[in-house]
């Protein structure tokens, strides 16, 4: 019995197999002209010959996208399209190709797709808006999320399925989402944008994810309102951090001039030699009159840089520091090694980074020793101007040193914690480093790093 069906030929049953098979079958013209139908198609397509009439004008583009497909590459399998028959809507699942400049089509009516089960289980558990949309623009499955988008009289009025084109009417941040949608089932890729409704303060973030088993489109809808409200208000605070960031800098840089312009003129006083020192309090009167311009800055400009000879910087600030440490008893010591490069500086923050870093040094000296030491070296390494500014205070400790670079940090009970911070910034500014090395008991020593340039 075995052996005898073996000769037999799917040619012997070439009626019967005629008589089961259920596709339609066309020949239309480029332009989309019925020029020909099997009695399967006759019974779809019998209120037109022309193939686009069976279309929502939506869904007209799609199929008029694949016919071009099918044009241009000459065969082109397994696409859906969603006509709109005299008395209902149907999917069909077409195959065409070219041939003697007129296009072949069979297809076959299928049912609705339906979303996996597996997706069903994923968006149970998804808190935000979504929506599954039909090639048809028709809400197929939605949350209650999504639903609330549309007023109670559009969801009255639509009857039992919405459609995502009903989005405009109902929430003018959405006006877009139906756009997103064809585009995503045209381009059959999954596409996001964000959306803002300045009327309302609405910030919408959609995401259109295509799903190709069911040609359709799952619409999510993240509402950002908040987490923009959050970051407005967050870049407020920094706005205005920073606004007091400057003005304590402003005080707190202006200090250093004043101790020096106060110390000389203390020191005048004792030495009943004003002339000799009127020359370096002007010149601090000056320097703040820079500062402030410095700061002011900030919000036009980078301060105004030029090249120094190392020697000329470093002598300017040396006579500053040793008046000041002679006022404070404080044994002052320094080494300036012969450098032939140059810097290119502000002049002013340079002295204000070596007298902040003075400062703290006195701040940080016991009152009753008297060997307290400040020392100040520089030289050249690897294209740097190296100054280490060095004390022998009492050191800082390691927690109090992992946070002493941040705005606003301080252990001072008048200090206003930007000092450090200023620094920082400002070497920042001139492509240098800062840095801090400290232990408790035996001193501190601050590195900083001016990028040199070659004297030509």
């Amino acid at each position: 019995m075995y052996e005898s069906l073996r000769t037999l030929n799917t040619i012997d049953f070439k009626n019967e197999f005629e008589d089961l098979r259920s596709d339609a079958e066309l020949i239309l013209s480029k332009e989309g002209h019925i020029i020909s139908l099997n009695s399967l198609a006759e019974e779809l397509f019998n209120d037109s010959r022309y193939f686009f009439d069976y279309f929502t004008s939506y869904n007209a583009e799609q199929a008029l996208y694949y016919i071009r497909k099918i044009c241009d590459k000459g065969i082109y399998t397994d696409f859906s399209l969603l006509h709109r028959f005299q008395n209902k809507e149907s999917y069909m699942q077409y195959s065409g190709a070219l041939k003697n400049g007129y296009i072949l089509l069979t297809g076959r009516e299928m049912v609705a797709p339906l979303p996996s089960l597996e997706l069903n289980d994923l968006l149970s558990q998804f808190d935000h808006a979504y929506a599954i949309v039909s090639q048809s623009l028709n809400i197929e499955q939605s949350n209650e999320t999504f639903r609330q988008y549309f007023s109670e009289e559009t969801k009255k009025n639509s009857g039992h399925k919405l459609n995502i084109q009903l989005l405009t009417e109902s929430s003018e941040g959405l006006a877009v989402a139906s756009r997103l949608v064809k585009d995503v089932l045209e381009k059959q890729t999954s596409l996001q944008l964000e959306v803002k409704n300045d009327h309302s303060g609405e910030w919408l973030n959609l995401k259109g994810l295509y799903l190709q088993d069911i040609n359709s489109v799952l619409l999510m809808i993240y509402d950002l309102s908040y987490e923009r409200k959050y970051t407005h208000l967050l870049t407020y605070q920094d706005q205005m951090e920073s606004v007091s960031y400057l003005s304590a800098g402003v005080a707190h840089e202006l200090r250093n001039p004043l101790s020096v312009i106060k110390g000389f003129l203390q020191l005048s006083a004792l030495t009943d030699s004003f002339d000799k020192y009127s020359d370096t309090i002007l010149s601090e009167t000056e320097r703040m009159n820079e500062i402030i311009d410095n700061f002011l800055s900030v919000a036009r400009k980078k301060a105004k840089k030029e090249t120094r000879n190392p020697k000329y910087l470093l002598e300017s600030v040396i006579d500053i520091i040793r008046s000041e440490c002679l006022m404070q008893g404080i044994h002052f010591h320094y080494n300036v090694e012969p450098i032939l490069d140059k810097v290119e500086v502000n002049e002013s923050s340079f002295k204000q980074i070596i007298l902040n870093a003075l400062r703290n040094s006195i701040e940080a000296f016991p009152g009753d020793n008297k060997n307290n030491v400040f020392t100040l070296q520089s030289f050249a390494e690897k294209g740097y101007l190296i100054i280490k500014l060095r004390d022998n205070g009492g050191g800082i400790p390691n927690d109090v040193l992992t946070n002493i670079g941040k705005p606003f940090f301080t252990t001072k009970d008048k200090g206003t914690g930007v000092g450090i911070p200023l620094c920082k910034k400002i070497m920042e500014e001139h492509n240098g480093t800062f840095a801090i090395e400290s232990k408790v008991n035996e001193g501190t020593v601050i590195t900083l790093a001016f990028p040199l340039k070659k004297n030509m």
